[in-house]
């Protein structure tokens, strides 16, 4: 069980919504079917990371962006906050929560499936309240898994109503969730001392532990990959390592079984680590295996049995392997076939291996290790998995040939020679590709880099508290999430958050210190669109004069001007620190002008941001011209970056209205120009209009009006 960490690093606000939503499902169900299935076994690995995250929000102190606006009547949302909610309350699966319900599919069918061809600003304003507040109560009762509908009628009525839903019922399902999330920890604690579960852990922000001990260990798998800078702090690797330790004791009463490595990933220096810090056993991916042996070892002798492996001088580490054919059935197959049907299949291979386990002449029994992800799936299933796990559960109770062990049971008897010296890799094709392999993962490893020796660097004289904190961060920056989603293999509408987090983490540790912050993080690692020109929702088609006052424009002042929304482009790029929600632009002969409207209140983007700067790429120059954001109304110049020298003014009361004057900058009539806006609070970017590549525009000339002439 494991979500990322998606508490902002500076204001500590939650930016995405998914470990109060999985807690109602997964975390809830699990528990819940076990306690069904007295005689079923197992371990159950919960991350450090995630169980801060529960208390959290358990106790009341983790308000997330969608909570925010489920709680607030639709009367009372912002034109902004509307578009929000549209945006982000159908991210859940469409085939098994949305499609059955005729209500919640028309208003996805309203709002428009493909969110990159949906003008939100547009839509929103078609929604009537009473359809946001069946929006609302739909998407937090879709997120509710079986049990949490088993134990509480009022849930399941709920369901069963489907439309036209009062404020009383989007409070009590909110009030729901709340319970929930307070029983999780406490009942799978309950579950660990009857004896039928054993709980592990993952070192505590789930890092690639290899690649903090040693980043050049990605060569092993992958000779002649490229590498970002040497990245090795095996004290950040145990400094993760004990304090998930002392987190688990913490919450569940007991020390921690075991411990199961961020995505399988071992290497020897990582195995010293755990060994060292007093770890019980380790798990990984059969792929890991079968390159840690000689060359031709049979598969079918090799996995099915625990094995002792060396993990530094002295010391041995229990290890058990995963069939990773058996696992992704579950995690990936078995939600598209007839739960029994899935349960008959599985069984039946389970009796297929140890036919053969027999028939080879093996020792004992076979020790087959199914390990996966454990929240992820059920989403995917019908009934949110439970017909699947109520019959696997039965089957293998009643199986009289198959025996359910804990790991630690598992790997307690480990018989033969131990393995000399583990392959360093992952789950993931035997390597570390994914979280190391890319362009954008290496700008991310640089800057972690740069930060993690400026931290050390300032260890000398910065108080000792403030260094504390930024390692902390710096922790919370190694988690594998952010790499995850690096890269080209994957894809999620919330990729502008996950790099926000990881380039604030490594920000705020430099801030904490007083040391500079790594350029990489200044702005966004993440390319979206993939395309170097944006288009805007309006191109300029007139010369504008507008007054720079910072008041709401009259109709005149920027009639004719090119207008960009970052909604057009930004697909679901939920929640976040948006400061302002459009951008006008246009220009008269001798000056380009801006207008940033506020996606909120000025207030609120004053709070967001401190600065916007206006990059001018030309063909003979690069000017970037910053200006300070604060809701006046009074004229600021602006500073070119560079040489200091104040070019331009601007005004922000109700909107933001910015001049930059052509001729300082060496442009002349019939340039072409990219341009972008980067909006950011100290030296941190929070947003980039357009969000990937620039806004194309030509210096005016003479004739720019007669050429662009209409009726």
């Amino acid at each position: 069980m494991h979500q990322p960490l998606y508490r902002e690093p500076a204001g500590g606000a939650y930016l995405m919504p998914w470990v109060r939503l999985h807690a109602t499902r997964a975390y809830n169900d699990m528990a819940w079917v076990l306690r069904r299935h007295e005689r079923v076994r197992c371990t159950v690995n919960f991350t450090p990371v995630l169980l801060e995250q529960l208390d959290d929000y358990a106790q009341g102190r983790a308000r997330d962006r969608m909570l925010d606006l489920s709680v607030k009547p639709p009367a009372d949302l912002t034109a902004r906050e509307r578009e929000q909610l549209l945006a982000g309350f159908f991210m859940v699966s469409w085939d098994q929560c949305i499609r059955p319900v005729p209500r919640y599919w028309y208003l996805l069918e309203k709002r428009g499936k493909d969110l990159s061809q949906v003008d939100l600003q547009r839509v929103a304003a078609r929604f009537g309240d009473g359809e946001l507040q069946d929006l609302q109560a739909l998407f937090n009762l879709a997120w509710m898994g079986f049990a949490a509908l088993e134990d509480d009628p009022g849930l399941a009525d709920l369901v069963r109503k489907g439309r036209d839903y009062t404020r009383g019922d989007v409070d009590y399902v909110v009030a729901a969730q709340q319970r929930i999330l307070q029983a999780v920890v406490p009942q799978w604690r309950s579950l660990a001392d009857r004896g039928q579960v054993e709980l592990s852990t993952t070192p505590y922000f789930h890092p690639i532990l290899p690649l903090l001990c040693d980043s050049d260990a990605a060569a092993r798998a992958l000779p002649g990959i490229p590498l970002p800078p040497r990245f090795a702090w095996p004290e950040d690797a145990r400094r993760q390592v004990r304090a998930a330790l002392e987190s688990h004791a913490r919450h569940f009463g007991r020390p921690a079984a075991g411990m199961w490595p961020a995505e399988g990933s071992v290497s020897p220096e990582a195995l010293e680590v755990m060994a060292a810090e007093g770890v019980g056993w380790a798990a990984t991916d059969e792929g890991v295996l079968l390159r840690s042996l000689p060359p031709g070892s049979s598969r079918a002798a090799s996995l099915y049995r625990p094995w002792r492996v060396a993990a530094g001088p002295g010391r041995e580490l229990p290890m058990l392997f995963r069939d990773r054919g058996l696992a992704d059935l579950i995690g990936f197959t078995y939600s598209r076939v007839p739960a029994a049907e899935a349960v008959a299949d599985f069984t039946a291979r389970l009796r297929a291996i140890g036919d053969a386990w027999r028939r080879d002449g093996q020792a004992g029994p076979a020790t087959v290790g199914v390990f996966l992800d454990g929240e992820n799936a059920w989403e995917h299933y019908p009934r949110s998995g439970r017909d699947f796990l109520d019959g696997l559960y039965a089957a293998l109770e009643l199986d009289p040939r198959v025996q359910l062990l804990t790991l630690a049971e598992a790997t307690a008897e480990a018989a033969g020679p131990p393995i000399g010296r583990i392959h360093s890799g992952s789950w993931i094709e035997a390597s570390y590709r994914i979280w190391i392999g890319h362009r954008e993962d290496r700008l991310a490893w640089t800057a972690l880099h740069r930060a993690r020796e400026a931290v050390e660097a300032a260890g000398g004289h910065a108080d000792p508290a403030a260094v504390e904190q930024a390692l902390v961060h710096l922790q919370a920056a190694e988690g594998s999430d952010w790499f995850w989603w690096y890269g080209e293999d994957f894809s999620t509408e919330q990729a502008a958050e996950f790099d926000a987090l990881f380039r604030g983490h490594v920000a705020r540790a430099c801030e904490l210190v007083g040391a500079a912050v790594p350029f990489e993080v200044l702005q966004p690692i993440k390319a979206l669109g993939g395309v170097l020109e944006s288009k805007p929702l309006r191109e300029p088609t007139l010369l504008i004069r507008p007054v720079l006052d910072g008041r709401d424009p009259t109709y005149f002042e920027w009639n004719g001007a090119g207008c960009y929304r970052p909604g057009q482009h930004r697909g679901a790029m939920f929640g976040g620190a948006q400061a302002f929600r459009e951008l006008h632009y246009g220009f008269d002969e001798h000056h380009l002008y801006l207008r940033l409207d506020p996606a909120e209140t000025p207030a609120r983007a004053a709070e967001a941001a401190s600065r916007v700067r206006v990059t001018l790429t030309g063909p003979r120059t690069q000017a970037r011209v910053a200006f300070e954001v604060v809701a006046d109304g009074a004229l600021r110049p602006g500073t070119r970056e560079g040489d200091g020298e104040i070019t331009g003014r601007a005004a922000f009361l109700q909107v933001m209205e910015i001049e930059v004057p052509f001729g300082p900058h060496g442009l002349q009539p019939g340039d072409e120009l990219a341009m972008s806006v980067e909006v950011g609070r100290g030296p941190v970017e929070l947003e980039r209009l357009p969000r990937s590549g620039y806004l194309s525009l030509a210096v005016p000339g003479p004739d720019f009006e007669r050429v662009h002439w209409r009726v």
